[in-house]
């Protein structure tokens, strides 16, 4: 068997919501599922049986879009196409429009008609009145229902359009959807003549309104031309920009030459004076006479040294080579200055000519600029023209064209492809349908709630709850089970097998601690009234009796419960009547018939229980007891009731917190637990009880209940 571990609290692994947590709670409440939904389901049944059949005509529309062969097209004066997928969108639109409606109640006068008078079900139901019934509906409550009723449905991938119309008559349903067609078909010539009609008027007002417009623009291009005096302004503006073109090329080799020039001359300038730096003028040292000169010069002056070798300075051929040099450094002074003078004369030209280039450029600008305005001014004036002249001769075309199709239909045709019929059988109410939604709906609306209750409330019914909890060790989980009635009122010892095992595990977690001895007097209380604490301690009471001499004391002088489950007199002398000193003990101990226990009931209810267990005499019986028996377990009422808890916590080894599993709030334990501990209660942990979600499996179940796994022993009785 899977005992819960005798030495430890019980611990728990989970961190997420499991599935079988989600389950178990429907499993659990499966018959209020099952109740719930029967209940809902016999009501839709009802609601169904109680409405009119409806019946469902319908009607094939084809609203095509027109394509003539062979003749003229309006669109295509228009330069349009086949009406667009939109436009059909919108016709089918236009026939689910108020207007429409209005149209059809009208033709068929259907605001005298019983069927829009809102009466949905087969008679009168008493809540409905009758009268109001019978009244004249207004028109705008017929058209309400009429729209509701008519479905307009686009066939895939077709010009075809489906017209329904739902009526509790099947031979007005007929009626009306074939009546919304041919609206529709009357409505498409009313559209085509009024288009006709307007559409000439309004070419007539246009053409006019454009012929004043061509007239006033040419008559603007020609005052333009005799105030400007031009003949032909892109051939001007063409020359005036070959010209430029060349100005331009000009200039620029005008300033390079310039530039060129200076740098001569500000060189020319800078060694004025100075031959030798003269002379390393590239115009100068590269001129052909200046080449010559300097060759002779040298010729001279060898010949001087050879002669100088021989005569003296006074000597004739001395004499006249001296002269022939200085006649030579002359000319080569004089080539020299001739040569700067002309470069100086270049630069001043060039810079004459690169103004003068420059300035011709500027005029040249100026004047392509004014007549590049007067060519803009004259293109737009002559757009102009051309536009108006477009569209005088396009809206002229157009005006023929819509005299020459007369009848001509455009955008839409339309006809019937199979008008409704009268229907053999209505389409709802779908009862059997209806039923299987109404079961699938309410199977699943109340489970989410059962689910969502059981996730939301807060209380320790999951092993994901827990898990989170800390104020103290679980010892514990008892299973949920009913009592038997029968076998309670009989005086019968009625035992549930899974619910005695988890008290055995309680009772051997009690007996094995590790750090503590077994308590032998055991205090058993909880939060509130009715979490089982009375059952419980009866149970373990029952428990340890099995092996040893027990004493069960009904602690709660205030609300008794266990005489009234051992269908004991609720009169009879107890614990009260002990503090008292009304009785003697022999005659309050009762002993149970079914097993070894002595049961110690809260006797006759006093006025102040509190003060009787804040006696003496009370420590001092619980005491005396303890000579007499090995175990004492004393059943306390709730601790954030009342203090006698807290009180009776005072003389006693332990203390068992019972919590119910399902009903038990957080806070609540909490606060319990926390009075406990100021007094430094010994608490040795909580016990669930009533636990449905945190339960033992199938296989515990199958082993518990099976025949053979269940020995009867014998009863101890008492010596």
């Amino acid at each position: 068997m899977n005992h819960l571990d005798p030495q430890q609290p019980v611990q728990i692994q989970d961190d997420d919501v499991s599935l079988a947590e989600v389950l178990r709670p429907l499993w659990n409440r499966r018959w209020v599922i099952t109740f719930c939904t029967l209940l809902i389901t016999l009501m839709v049944a009802v609601y169904v049986s109680l409405l009119k059949p409806t019946y469902r005509a319908s009607a094939i529309l084809l609203i095509g879009t027109n394509k003539p062969a062979n003749t003229l097209s309006i669109n295509n004066a228009f330069n349009e196409s086949s009406a667009s997928a939109e436009q059909i969108q919108t016709q089918f639109e236009l026939l689910k429009s108020r207007k429409f409606a209005e149209r059809v109640i009208a033709r068929l006068n259907l605001t005298e008609n019983e069927e829009f008078s809102g009466q949905k079900y087969k008679k009168v139901l008493p809540w409905q009145n009758e009268k109001a019934l019978k009244q004249k509906r207004s028109i705008g409550s017929v058209v309400k229902a009429f729209q509701s009723r008519l479905a307009i449905s686009p066939m895939a991938k077709t010009e075809l359009v489906k017209i329904s119309f739902s009526a509790y008559d099947p031979v007005l349903a007929m009626r009306v959807a074939n009546q919304v067609g041919v609206t529709y078909l009357q409505y498409q010539d009313e559209i085509h003549t009024a288009s006709k009609e307007s559409t000439s008027q309004w070419l007539v007002d246009q053409l006019e309104e454009l012929g004043k417009k061509l007239e006033s623009s040419e008559f603007a291009l020609q005052q333009f031309r005799e105030n400007e005096q031009i003949v032909d302004i892109h051939g001007v503006v063409g020359l005036v920009s070959s010209e430029l073109t060349q100005l331009t090329s000009e200039a620029i080799r005008a300033a390079r030459k310039e530039d060129d020039l200076k740098v001569t001359y500000d060189y020319i300038q800078k060694n004025t004076g100075n031959l030798q730096q003269l002379t390393e003028l590239p115009e100068v040292s590269n001129d052909d006479l200046y080449i010559g000169l300097k060759g002779q010069e040298e010729i001279v002056n060898r010949k001087h040294s050879e002669l100088s070798k021989r005569y003296g300075p006074k000597h004739p051929k001395m004499i006249a080579i001296n002269a022939e040099i200085s006649s030579l450094e002359a000319r080569i002074i004089e080539h020299t200055d001739n040569v700067v003078l002309a470069l100086t004369k270049d630069y001043f030209s060039a810079k004459q000519k690169a103004t003068a280039t420059q300035a011709r450029l500027e005029a040249a600008k100026q004047d392509f600029l004014r007549l590049s305005r007067l060519e803009n001014k004259f293109s737009q004036l002559q757009r102009e023209v051309d536009t108006n002249k477009e569209l005088y001769s396009n809206y002229l075309i157009r005006l023929k064209e819509a005299d020459a199709m007369g009848n001509y239909k455009t955008n839409f045709y339309v006809r019937f492809i199979d008008k409704a019929v009268v229907p053999k059988s209505p389409f709802k109410p779908n009862k059997v349908l209806a039923i299987i939604v109404a079961v699938v709906l309410s199977v699943i609306f109340i489970s989410i709630i059962i689910i969502m209750r059981e996730l939301l409330i807060d209380t320790l019914n999951s092993r994901r709850k827990l898990d989170n909890f800390h104020e103290a060790p679980v010892l514990a989980i008892l299973p949920k089970f009913k009592l038997d009635k029968s076998a309670q009122e009989k005086n019968k010892y009625y035992q549930d097998n899974r619910f005695v095992e988890a008290v055995r595990s309680l009772r051997t977690a009690l007996l094995f601690r590790k750090e503590k001895a077994p308590p032998k007097i055991i205090a058993i209380t909880s939060s509130v009234p009715n979490e089982g604490k009375s059952t419980v301690a009866l149970e373990l009471a029952r428990s340890f009796s099995e092996m040893e001499k027990v004493l069960l004391i009904e602690g709660d002088m205030r609300h008794p419960t266990i005489a009234k489950s051992l269908c004991l007199d609720s009169n009879r002398p107890g614990l009260s009547n002990l503090l008292a000193k009304t009785h003697e003990i022999n005659e309050c101990i009762v002993r149970d018939d079914h097993v070894k226990l002595d049961i110690l009931t809260s006797g006759i209810t006093p006025s102040n229980p509190l003060a009787f267990l804040s006696m003496k005499r009370f420590g001092m019986l619980i005491k005396v007891f303890g000579n007499f028996y090995d175990r004492i377990i004393i059943e306390t009422p709730p601790v954030n009731a009342v203090s006698d808890a807290v009180i009776i916590s005072r003389n006693v080894d332990s203390v068992i917190y019972i919590v119910h599993g399902g009903k038990t709030k957080r806070d609540e334990i909490s606060a319990g637990l926390r009075t406990l501990k100021q007094v430094s209660a010994p608490i040795d942990g909580v016990v669930i009880n009533n636990s449905e979600n945190i339960d033992t499996t199938k296989y515990h179940n199958k082993y518990y209940n099976h025949p053979a796994n269940i020995i009867k022993l014998p009863v101890r009785r008492q010596a």
